[in-house]
C-alpha cells in the first residue's frame, strides 16, 4: 500500500517491514483466513489428529493408512488457520519522557501495525497512563491504518501511570483470544504486573513485553554528583553515584530479574529493547529471534 508521509513511519520502514512475517505462538480466533493457528478444527493446512468416519465425511480425508493398521476408517483433523487480533497497548506516562522512549515506542508500535496489516491481521491501539488516551479497535484497512498512525503521532507523555489496572480491563473486554503487545518502561512492582498478566492469560489471551531501557537507567554512567528527578512524582534526590552504584546496580539487576521472572510465570513473551538502537534494526533482530 502506498505510504503517506508520517513522522513515525517512512517509506524505508515499510520495506524493512515487507521482508518480515509476525505469527502467533499459540493459537488464537479471528474472522478470516490468515497466516495463525485457529482453536477450532477444520480440513485444511496442518495435520492435528484423527476422529472416526462418519456418514457425510468428505472420502477424500480418510487415512487409509490407519485403516490399514486398524481395519476401521478414520478422518485427519487439520488445523485451520486464521488471523490475529492484535491490540498494541502503548504506555504514555511520564517516565517514557526518558531518552526519548515514547517516540521509540511510537515507531515501534506503527512497525508492527504495518506488519499485521500486510498479513491481513488486525492491530488496535491503546495509549494509557492514569486513563486511556486513545482506545482504537484492532483493523487493517487503510484507512484504520492512517487513524491509527495519526494517533501515535499525536501521543504525549503525561501523568504517572495505571498500567496495572488497563491491562486488567482490557484482559476483560477483548471479545476474542488476541495477542496484547506491550509496549513500555515497565517502572511498576513486578507483582502486580504479574497479577495483570495472568488475568489476560486466564482469558486466553496472548502476551508480548517489549521492555524499553535506557543503559543508563542500569549502569549509572555518571562520574559527578548529579540530581535525579522522578518524572511522574516530581521528586528529586541528589546522589553520589560513585557511593551508590554497586548497590544501584545490584538492585536493578533484581528488579529486572523479578520482571522477566514475571513475564515467564505467566506465559508472556519477553523482550528487552535498548533505545540506543535503532527501531528497525531492534524489530527486525527479534522478529528473527522469534
Amino acid at each position: 500500500m502506498p505510504i503517506p508521509r508520517y513522522r513515525i513511519f517512512t517509506p524505508t520502514d515499510a520495506a524493512a517491514m515487507g521482508r518480515l512475517q509476525f505469527t502467533a505462538k499459540q493459537v488464537v480466533e479471528g474472522v478470516i483466513t490468515g497466516l495463525h493457528k485457529s482453536p477450532h478444527r477444520g480440513f485444511s493446512v496442518e495435520f492435528s489428529e484423527h476422529r472416526e468416519y462418519t456418514p457425510g465425511d468428505e472420502l477424500r480425508h480418510l487415512d487409509w493408512r490407519a485403516y490399514a493398521r486398524s481395519d476401521r476408517y478414520y478422518i485427519k483433523l487439520f488445523e485451520q488457520e486464521t488471523n490475529l487480533r492484535a491490540t498494541l497497548v502503548v504506555d504514555t506516562s511520564n517516565s517514557m519522557r526518558f531518552a526519548g522512549k515514547l517516540d521509540y515506542a511510537k515507531h515501534l508500535a506503527a512497525c508492527l501495525a504495518y506488519l499485521l496489516s500486510t498479513q491481513q491481521d488486525l492491530a488496535g491501539l491503546q495509549a494509557v497512563d492514569q486513563s486511556v488516551q486513545v482506545d482504537l479497535p484492532p483493523g487493517s484497512s487503510a484507512t484504520h491504518l492512517d487513524r491509527l498512525f495519526k494517533a501515535l503521532e499525536g501521543l504525549q507523555p503525561s501523568g504517572s501511570t495505571d498500567l496495572v489496572k488497563h491491562l486488567h480491563d482490557l484482559a476483560e473486554k477483548a471479545p476474542r483470544r488476541s495477542l496484547f503487545i506491550l509496549i513500555s518502561d515497565l517502572w511498576l512492582e513486578p507483582a502486580d504486573l504479574v497479577r495483570a498478566l495472568q488475568h489476560a492469560r486466564y482469558r486466553r489471551h496472548q502476551l508480548m513485553i517489549l521492555h524499553l531501557l535506557d543503559r543508563a537507567e542500569i549502569e549509572l554512567p555518571y562520574d559527578k554528583p548529579v540530581t535525579l528527578h522522578d518524572l511522574e512524582t516530581d521528586e528529586k534526590i541528589e546522589i553520589n553515584p560513585a557511593d551508590l552504584r554497586a548497590t544501584f546496580t545490584e538492585q536493578v539487576t533484581a528488579f529486572l530479574d523479578g520482571v522477566r521472572k514475571a513475564c515467564s510465570d505467566s506465559g508472556a513473551e519477553y523482550h528487552k529493547l535498548f533505545v540506543d538502537i535503532p527501531y528497525d534494526r531492534a524489530l527486525i533482530s527479534l522478529m528473527n529471534r522469534r
